[in-house]
C-alpha cells in the first residue's frame, strides 16, 4: 500500500513537470478525462495571446430572451435527447410550422436519416449551415440546435421582433439550414451501448474495435464513443489538409482515426455535398466542451467575417475565441470550408467539464447561444 502511494505521488509529480498538450479535435481519452480542445487547435496549448478578449464585450441579455424555448417537446428538458426523441421532435414541428422544410440528406449505415431542416428564404442570398453531434458523445449539442430552430420558427410565425426588427422579415432575407444530428448511429452507441445498433455486422465490426482497443469496461468505452459506427472521426475526413493530418491510430476507433479516404464517409460526404450545392455565406459547427470559439485556419479572404461571426458568439455565451490552429491537425468541416470555399466558419465548443457534458448544463448552454443566430440575420440585414 505505501509502495504504492509513493509510486502515485511520483507520477504526479512527473506530470507537473510536463507541458501540457492539447491535441486538435481531442487525444484518446475516456469519459473520465477532461476533452480540452477542438478542431483547429495547434498540438501544444498556446500562449494567453491566442485568447481574444471578445468575450468581455458587452451583451443584450434582454434581447435574447426574447428568442422562446419551446415547451412540449423534448428538446425543451434536461433527459438525455436521442435520435428517436429529435426524429419525434421534428416531425411536430413540421405539423406546427408548415413554412418549415424537413428533408434527408440521405441514410446512415445502420439506417437512420441524416435529417435536415430549412427555414427562411431559401432563394436569399444569405445562407447559413448549423450543424450538431458530428461526434457521438458530444450529443448535447443537438439539443442546442433543435432549440434554435424552434424559437426562430416561433418568432417568425408570431411576428415577433428582435432589437427593433421582424423575425419574419430577417428570415425573408436569409435562409438557415441546420443538420441536428450528423452522427446518429455513433450518438445512439454513447448513449445505448450495442442495443443501439440495429445491424449486426456493424455490431460486430464495433465490437472488434474494441477488442483491439484493449476496452475493458464496455459501458465506459462505448459512452466516450466519439466516432461513427465504421471507426471514422468524421471531424478528421473532410478535404483540408486531409493527408498531412495527424492521425494517432491509423486504424478504425472509438476516436482518432480519419477514415481512408477524404469523405469516405456517408456522413461527412452528405455535408460536404450540401456546402457545395448551396453555396453558404457562413457555418457553425456545434461540439463540447471547454467554452472556446475557434474561427482560423489560415488567411484567406474569409478572415474579417469569420472574426465578426466569432465575435457574435463569444457575446453572447461569453466564451473565449481561439485563435490557435495546426496545418497537422485539420480535416474538419470548419477547416473544410475556410480553406476551400474561404467561407467564415466557427467551431463553437459549449460547456465544461466531460464529453458527454452532463444534461444540467443544457440550460446555461441555451442562455449563450439563443441571441447568436438572430445576430447574425442582423448583421447580414444591415450589411
Amino acid at each position: 500500500m505505501k509502495k504504492k502511494c509513493i509510486r502515485t505521488i511520483l507520477i504526479l509529480f512527473v506530470l507537473c513537470l510536463l507541458p501540457f498538450t492539447a491535441l486538435a479535435d481531442g487525444p484518446d481519452l475516456d469519459d473520465q478525462e477532461e476533452v480540452r480542445s477542438g478542431p483547429g487547435m495547434d498540438i501544444a496549448e498556446k500562449d494567453k495571446k491566442d485568447i481574444g478578449e471578445d468575450a468581455e464585450l458587452p451583451l443584450d441579455k434582454e434581447a435574447s430572451k426574447t428568442v422562446p424555448l419551446l415547451l412540449h417537446y423534448a428538446f425543451s428538458d434536461h433527459k438525455v435527447y436521442d435520435y428517436n426523441a429529435m426524429a419525434a421532435d421534428l416531425l411536430k414541428l413540421k405539423e406546427n410550422y408548415p413554412s418549415m422544410v424537413l428533408d434527408s440528406l440521405g441514410k446512415t449505415a445502420d439506417g437512420r436519416e441524416l435529417y435536415h431542416v430549412v427555414i427562411g428564404n431559401p432563394s436569399a442570398k444569405k445562407k447559413i449551415l448549423v450543424q450538431g453531434s458530428i461526434h457521438a458523445r458530444e450529443y448535447i449539442v443537438t439539443k442546442v440546435v433543435m432549440r434554435e430552430l424552434a424559437g426562430l420558427l416561433e418568432m417568425e410565425k408570431n411576428q415577433k421582433m428582435y432589437k427593433g426588427k421582424s423575425m419574419q422579415d430577417l428570415l425573408k432575407n436569409s435562409c438557415i439550414h441546420f443538420v441536428p444530428m450528423l452522427n446518429p448511429d455513433g450518438v445512439t452507441l454513447s448513449q445505448y451501448g450495442l442495443n443501439g445498433i440495429g445491424s449486426e455486422e456493424l455490431r460486430n465490426r464495433v465490437l472488434k474495435i474494441a477488442e483491439k482497443e484493449g476496452a475493458k469496461d464496455l459501458n465506459s468505452y462505448f459512452r466516450s464513443w466519439k466516432n461513427n459506427l465504421r471507426g471514422v472521426n468524421l471531424n478528421k475526413n473532410f478535404d483540408a489538409n486531409w493527408e498531412q493530418t495527424v492521425d494517432k491510430k491509423g486504424y478504425p476507433a472509438k476516436d482518432e482515426y480519419k477514415g481512408e479516404a477524404v469523405e469516405s464517409e456517408i456522413e461527412s460526404k452528405a455535408l460536404a455535398d450540401l456546402a457545395r450545392k448551396e453555396h453558404f455565406s457562413s457555418s457553425i459547427s456545434y461540439h463540447t466542451q471547454g467554452e472556446l470559439v475557434y474561427w482560423y485556419f489560415g488567411e484567406g479572404s474569409y478572415v474579417d467575417s469569420a472574426k465578426s461571426l466569432a465575435q457574435i458568439v463569444a457575446r453572447n455565451a461569453q466564451y473565449k475565441i481561439s485563435n490557435a490552429y495546426s496545418e497537422r491537425y485539420a480535416g474538419g468541416f470548419k477547416d473544410f470550408m475556410e480553406r476551400k470555399y474561404n467561407i467564415p466558419s466557427v467551431t463553437i465548443e459549449c460547456g465544461k467539464g466531460t464529453s458527454p457534458v452532463p444534461e444540467e448544463q443544457i440550460d446555461k448552454i441555451w442562455e449563450g447561444q439563443r441571441g447568436v443566430l438572430p445576430d447574425l440575420l442582423l448583421s447580414y440585414a444591415s450589411s
